[in-house]
C-alpha cells in the first residue's frame, strides 16, 4: 500500500538535527526512520512531506493528490503490532498513541489538505470511522529520545535485518564472545580485535575496517565503509552511520553518516549529525559533578529547561566541528555549521554558524560556510549541491538557531 511520511509538530522539537533534514532522515538503531518504515512496509514511500525549505531536496511530489494512501507521522518507530494494524486499516481509520496520530488511511489525499489540517492540528476523534490505540511504541519527540531509545531499537533492528541470513566470518586473529549474536556482512577487515556480544548484538556492515586493539561491546551497529582506528573502544547502545571515521571511547551514542571522531577522547550519551568532526582530544562530559538531572536548551523558548535525564553529552547539528582539546560540558546543544575553539568550556548552547568559543564568538561568513562544506564533502566524493547550499542559506538568514 502506498504511504507518505510526514513531519508533525515534533520537527521543531528535534532541532538542531532537523534543521537540515526531515524527521524521517533521523538515524537510530541500524536504520534511518525512513529506511525502517520502508523495510517493514515492504515498499518505498511515495513521498516525504516536510518543511518548504527542505522539500526540494527531500520531497518527490510527483502527484498533486493520491488515492488510497497511508499518512504516517515520521516521529514514530514502527513495531510489529503497529504494522499488523496498518495492513488492516480501512478508509478513514486512524491509529493513535497518547492522543497523537501515528497513521491515517485516506481514500483521497491532496497536499493542500495536509497544509490546512494534518500539519496544523491532530483533528477530532469523531472525524474517523474507527480508532485504534497503541499502548507501547517508541516516539522520537526530542533529540535525546534518540540515544535513550537507541539500545532498544538497535536490538529490534538486529532481529529484523538478520533473520534468515547467514553471517560472514572474520579473517585474522580476533577474540569473539557470543558469536551467535554477531552478524558480519562481507569484506570486513580486522585483526587482533575483541567483539563481545554478551550484553547485546553486534552488527557490522560491508567494507568496515577495524584496526588492531579495538574492542566492541554490544549492542552496537557499525555502518558500511566505517573505519575504527587503533584501540577504539565502542560500548553498548552505540550506532555509527556509514562512511564515518572513529577512534577513542564511545558509549550510548548515535553518529550520523560521514562524521568523524578519529582520535582519542570520550563521547557519551550524544548525537552527532552528518559531516561533523571532533578534533583530537575532544572530550564530552555526560554526567554533572553533583549527579543532578540536566537542563537543556529549548530553541522555541530560547532558554534552558530541566529534563529528567542524568546522563547527557552533546547534541551536534550537521557540519559542526570542534578544535583539538575542546572540552564540552554536560548537556551541550550545538547548531549546524559551527566551528568551536578556544580556552575554557564553550557555552552549553552554541548557535548555528558560530565561530570561536566563550571568549570570542561571531558568525561565520556564508561563503566560508559553503566553501568548508564543499571541501569536506569533496574529500568523500560527495557533491555539495545547490539544494544543500539553499538549505544552509535559508538557515543562515534565520535568527537564533
Amino acid at each position: 500500500m502506498d504511504f507518505i511520511l510526514y513531519d508533525g509538530i515534533e520537527w521543531k522539537n528535534l532541532f538542531p538535527l532537523t534543521l537540515t533534514r526531515p524527521v524521517s532522515e533521523i538515524r537510530l538503531g541500524l536504520f534511518t526512520i525512513k529506511e525502517r518504515w520502508e523495510k517493514l512496509m515492504g515498499e518505498k514511500s511515495v513521498d516525504i512531506i516536510t518543511q518548504p525549505f527542505l522539500s526540494k531536496k527531500y520531497s518527490k511530489k510527483t502527484k498533486k493528490y493520491y488515492k488510497n494512501i497511508l499518512l504516517i507521522n515520521s516521529s514514530f518507530i514502527p513495531n510489529e503490532e503497529l504494522i499488523q494494524i496498518i495492513f488492516s486499516l480501512k478508509e478513514n481509520e486512524v491509529v493513535f498513541f497518547n492522543q497523537k496520530i501515528i497513521v491515517i488511511r485516506k481514500d483521497f489525499f491532496s497536499y493542500e489538505e495536509y497544509e490546512k489540517k494534518i500539519h496544523l492540528k491532530l483533528g477530532n476523534k469523531n472525524d474517523y470511522s474507527k480508532i485504534y490505540n497503541i499502548k507501547k511504541i517508541v516516539h522520537i519527540q526530542y533529540p535525546w529520545d534518540i540515544f535513550i531509545n537507541n539500545e532498544y531499537v538497535l536490538k529490534k533492528d538486529f532481529m529484523l535485518l538478520t533473520k534468515g541470513k547467514k553471517s560472514f566470518s572474520l579473517l585474522g586473529k580476533n577474540y569473539v564472545i557470543c558469536k551467535e549474536k554477531i552478524f558480519l556482512e562481507e569484506d570486513i577487515k580486522t585483526n587482533n580485535i575483541v567483539l563481545n556480544a554478551q550484553f547485546g548484538p553486534i552488527y557490522i556492515d560491508k567494507k568496515v575496517t577495524i584496526r588492531e586493539g579495538s574492542v566492541i561491546i554490544g549492542p552496537v551497529s557499525i555502518g558500511k565503509n566505517v573505519t575504527l582506528n587503533i584501540g577504539s573502544k565502542i560500548y553498548g547502545g552505540t550506532s555509527i552511520g556509514p562512511f564515518c571515521k572513529i577512534g577513542g571511547e564511545i558509549i550510548n551514542s548515535v553518529i550520523f553518516s560521514y562524521s568523524n571522531k578519529v582520535h582519542d577522547g570520550f563521547l557519551g550519551n550524544a548525537i552527532l549529525g552528518e559531516w561533523c568532526n571532533l578534533g583530537a582530544g575532544t572530550n564530552i562530559s555526560n554526567l554533572r559533578n553533583d549527579y543532578r538531572k540536566v537542563t537543556v536548551w529549548n530553541y522555541e523558548k530560547k532558554d534552558f529547561f530541566p529534563v529528567d535525564i542524568l546522563f547527557f553529552g552533546i547534541i551536534m547539528g550537521d557540519h559542526s566541528k570542534s578544535a583539538i582539546n575542546t572540552q564540552f560540558n554536560t548537556a551541550t546543544m550545538i547548531g549546524v555549521n559551527s566551528s568551536i575553539f578556544g580556552f575554557g568550556f564553550p557555552p552549553r548552547f552554541i548557535p548555528s554558524f558560530s565561530l570561536g568559543g566563550i571568549q570570542n564568538r561571531e558568525k561565520i561568513p556564508f561563503d566560508h560556510i559553503c566553501k568548508t562544506a564543499e571541501i569536506a564533502m569533496d574529500r568523500r566524493n560527495v557533491n555539495f549541491s545547490i539544494l544543500d547550499r539553499n538549505i544552509l542559506e535559508y538557515l543562515y538568514n534565520s535568527l537564533d538557531i
